[in-house]
């Protein structure tokens, strides 16, 4: 019978790493009894979920930032501190003050 090359369909974590060093993989064969995921990214939060490491989510193909930077208004509202109580306004812009409401 013939045997098929390639990569997987589906990603499976790499028990052969500690867990702290492990990311998930998609090579043939699946190990018996490994669970499977369609994606890697849910192969690593479901596998690795808290992994402080961040190593197997920094093996994906585009790897999540650790400080994402979004641009535009904030989806919340905020006072302006900046201005006297009497004539304030609440603004949305980026950066939200920390400790503030």
């Amino acid at each position: 019978s013939p045997t098929e090359t390639g990569g997987l369909d589906v990603f499976y974590p790499d028990y052969s790493l500690a867990w702290s060093e492990g990311f998930c993989i998609n090579t043939r064969p699946v190990p018996s009894g490994y669970p499977t995921f369609d994606t890697m990214l849910a192969c690593c939060k479901r596998a690795y979920g808290g992994q402080v490491s961040g190593i197997c989510l920094s093996m994906l193909p585009i790897p999540p930032t650790m400080s994402p930077t979004d641009t535009g208004p904030l989806d919340i509202y905020y006072p302006d501190y900046n201005i006297a109580w009497s004539e304030g306004y609440c603004i949305n812009t980026r950066p939200m003050p920390s400790g503030r409401p």
